[in-house]
């Protein structure tokens, strides 16, 4: 008898070395919505499983729109002349990092250390950690990291403190980090509260013999999300504002040891104004590499970012598709109007909005719900949906549209991956 390789995924491909792959793909982990458990990416890939097989609740990723999201961002970003560095955190799968680097990503962005380990680890060669390393063991960690020739880390930096912190802990590093001025927005996350400040910690940065200034970072992502007329033009004179510190450092020098000058912002709302901000920068001394960062492209969903991304339904002639869907069983309609699912908050997000039901399946019909059903409440393991009498009844199943896909992935260890048949043909693992 011989060993025979897993099947590869269908969906990943080349991105990244097949061997880790490989290895992840043998693992058996527990699951909740597969027929068997624990079970493995493999298995699933060559069990002929179909949706009717799936235990509900089950999160699926459609193979279809999965494909289609990430070649229509990538061709995106290369009609904006950006580079794409998406944000890994959203999904911590290699398979869809592996899919991502294989359409052209520049990199990954990582949150924080621990998963840019997780990255190096599969073999991600570029990882730009959108966040300051400031704990000394991660410190120390990085420090190794730059003896790899085939590894290229970046972190930010928003503060003297920082810089002195970290220079204290990369003593014996092989080379310099290289690291971003971080802009913030007042009231919010991390970052140098202006202008001014941020050009300073610049020069402070350039003049050091342990950190290595690549650039200029910040994310607009904190700032409200809509696509009205205020919450746009707040978001450029943000990004007016990260542009100024790149000009101002640069005529003082700042730049004057790097090749080439990282400039990156851009979350899942609005990355054509960070792109249009980035790319319409005037010549420097050195050039100057444009990234965006943005995420949550990779399935998009039925209401965040369906609302607020540049390639929305309502704006894009070939917009984003969603690629996450979730199936529960209706165990309960009490009272007139009133549906209880087998779904709640230990499967699917509700810190941006509650799932919003799609449609629901009954003697093999997919029956469109159009508006006539939502969802008012999440429990830990109940949905309650408000819905016509009889719309839908107990037993059938019901077809959720999720929002936010950051706080989707992480609640699911391995998802099932499903074609326009409803076949399961892949599987994707993640690491979080």
């Amino acid at each position: 008898m011989t060993d025979t390789a897993p099947t590869p995924s269908r969906i990943a491909g080349s991105g990244l070395p097949a061997e880790g792959l490989a290895a992840l793909d043998s693992a058996p982990v527990e699951t909740r919505a597969l027929p068997t458990s624990p079970t493995s990416a493999a298995g699933v890939r060559d069990s002929a499983w179909h949706l009717d097989d799936l235990w509900l609740p089950a999160v699926v990723l459609h193979e279809d729109a999965l494909t289609h999201n990430l070649g229509r961002f990538h061709d995106w970003g290369a009609e904006y002349g950006v580079s794409l560095a998406p944000h890994g955190k959203t999904t911590m799968s290699p398979h869809l990092w592996s899919a991502q680097l294989a359409e052209g990503a520049w990199g990954i962005t990582a949150a924080n250390a621990a998963q840019a380990r997780v990255m190096r680890r599969y073999g991600v060669g570029r990882v730009l950690i959108a966040n300051e390393v400031l704990d000394p063991v991660q410190i120390s960690w990085l420090a190794g990291t730059l003896a790899e020739p085939g590894f290229e880390p970046y972190c930010l930096v928003d503060s003297h403190a920082g810089v002195e912190l970290m220079e204290r802990h990369l003593e014996g590093a092989k080379r310099p980090l290289p690291v971003l001025v971080e802009l913030g927005v007042p009231g919010r996350r991390t970052g140098v509260r202006g202008v001014d400040e941020a050009v300073a910690l610049a020069l402070r940065v350039a003049a050091s013999n342990r950190l290595h200034l690549a650039g200029i970072e910040g994310y607009e992502g904190v700032l409200p999300q809509r696509r009205d007329a205020e919450a746009p033009a707040t978001a450029r004179d943000w990004l007016a504002d990260l542009t100024a510190v790149v000009i101002r450092a640069d005529e003082r020098g700042a730049f004057s040891g790097t090749d080439e000058v990282l400039v990156t912002a851009g979350g899942s709302g609005y990355p054509d104004l960070a792109a249009a901000a980035l790319t319409g920068l005037p010549a420097l001394s050195r050039p100057v590499r444009p990234v965006v960062r943005s995420g949550c492209y990779i399935t998009h969903d039925d209401l965040s970012f369906e609302r607020s991304s540049p390639l929305r339904s309502e704006a894009a002639s070939d917009p984003l598709r969603p690629a996450l869907s979730c199936f529960a069983r209706v165990l309960s309609c009490p009272e007139p109007g009133l549906a209880l699912l087998a779904v709640g908050k230990r499967d699917v997000p509700y810190d941006i909005d509650l799932p919003v039901p799609r449609a629901f399946r009954r003697d093999g019909s997919r029956l469109p719900l159009d508006g006539r059903a939502r969802v008012t409440e999440l429990n830990d393991h109940h949905a309650f949906v408000s819905a016509q009498a009889d719309l839908p009844e107990v037993g059938d199943t019901v077809e959720l549209g999720l929002s936010h896909p950051c706080t989707t992935f992480d609640k699911w260890p391995l998802l099932p991956v499903l074609d326009h048949r409803e076949r399961v043909v892949d599987a994707v693992r993640t690491l979080f």
